[in-house]
């Protein structure tokens, strides 16, 4: 349990988002991670440092969590969570498992695994998971920095019947997919990807990629950002029959959330934005990231311009070290209300942004 000393020291008044939202703790959670709503509307959120799901209701509506309860726990490094027909699904390392759910005690029972992920060892360790046009999608990013896995499930993301069965390849070249969501425009799924080390501060571009409806091949590890050939992988291989990014980012800045806002409470021009964290960089001179960004989309579906700022403060500007009090969102959920949740696995808590008139 995160500290009481540790929540007062977090300086929200050092956000800065647009007029009129705002952002408060909604609860603290360690190293929270990825989120989902139950069917009655409890916030539930992995751990994957303690290897836990906890659930954090909020009954009375007051936008606190007014008690942590420990759902599952044991597990082997959980990230990825979604409910699908009333069952819960937890996506750890190695397995996706199948839960009953018991929404009058916050109880998860029965656990079964449907699809199992080997080749987990080295490298990228979360696991992401999508149901989307009836079927399961579990992404999982690459062993290395860059190099030819072994396994097809390895810097892809694979698709799956709802029940696990049918195991097949969607999209691969994917070095380290970790957020997913469907455009609502367009019904296709759309992923993030991290892109390589070592190439300096500005290389390779950060990408968001729409896998379209059958998906394909994103280049890794023979291309890099928008069909850029690495050379130190292969002297010939052809990029230009790769998926091209559908927008690209600055480099290093981990993009790891990825979400389109289908809520009423934040202003029209606000639904359909896509939403994304920045969980920040690691190797880079000068820290770039740690904030949350929007991307304005047309009736079509289509992006319209760059990122702008959401939630930024995390890292001021001029920044060249990273400070005592440091935010690094990673996780992004709407709430039954309308309201915008992100988890912040440094500081150790879920937010909650709101729109007030």
């Amino acid at each position: 349990m995160l500290s009481c000393t540790r929540v007062e020291k977090l300086d929200l008044s050092r956000l800065r988002l647009p007029p009129g939202f705002r952002i408060a703790v909604f609860a603290q959670a360690p190293h929270a991670r990825q989120m989902a709503f139950s069917p009655g509307g409890v916030l539930l959120v992995t751990d994957m440092s303690d290897g836990t799901v906890l659930a954090l209701p909020d009954a009375k509506h007051t936008g606190h969590a007014e008690q942590t309860v420990s759902v599952l726990s044991g597990l082997n490094a959980p990230h990825g969570i979604a409910f699908h027909q009333g069952k819960l699904y937890v996506a750890e390392i190695n397995a996706v498992r199948r839960y009953d759910w018991d929404e009058g005690q916050l109880r998860a029972s029965n656990g079964q695994k449907i699809v199992d992920i080997p080749g987990s060892g080295g490298g990228h360790s979360t696991r992401t998971i999508l149901f989307a046009n009836g079927k399961l999608y579990v992404a999982a990013g690459s062993s290395c920095n860059v190099c030819v896995e072994d396994d097809k499930r390895r810097a892809a993301v694979t698709e799956y019947s709802e029940d696990g069965s049918g195991e097949r390849t969607f999209a691969s070249g994917l070095r380290n997919a970790v957020g997913l969501t469907v455009n609502p425009k367009t019904n296709t799924i759309w992923a993030t990807d991290n892109g390589r080390d070592w190439l300096g501060g500005n290389l390779p571009s950060e990408e968001i990629n729409d896998l379209g409806p059958n998906g394909g091949n994103a280049g890794w590890p023979y291309c890099y950002g928008n069909r850029v050939p690495d050379r130190s992988r292969s002297k010939d291989y052809d990029c230009s029959k790769t998926i091209a990014p559908a927008i690209e980012m600055q480099a290093h800045s981990a993009p790891l959330g990825l979400l389109f806002y289908n809520g009423e409470m934040f202003p029209a021009e606000y639904r359909g934005s896509l939403f994304v964290t920045f969980h920040g960089s690691w190797n880079r001179s000068v820290p770039t990231g740690y904030k949350v960004v929007r991307i304005r989309f047309n009736d079509k579906g289509e992006p319209q311009g760059p990122p702008a700022d959401f939630i930024s403060g995390w890292l001021r500007p001029g920044e060249t070290k990273i400070g005592a009090w440091m935010g690094r969102p990673v996780g992004l959920v709407v709430g039954p209300e309308g309201a915008l949740y992100v988890t912040d696995d440094s500081a150790g808590v879920v937010y909650r942004v709101t729109w007030e008139k």
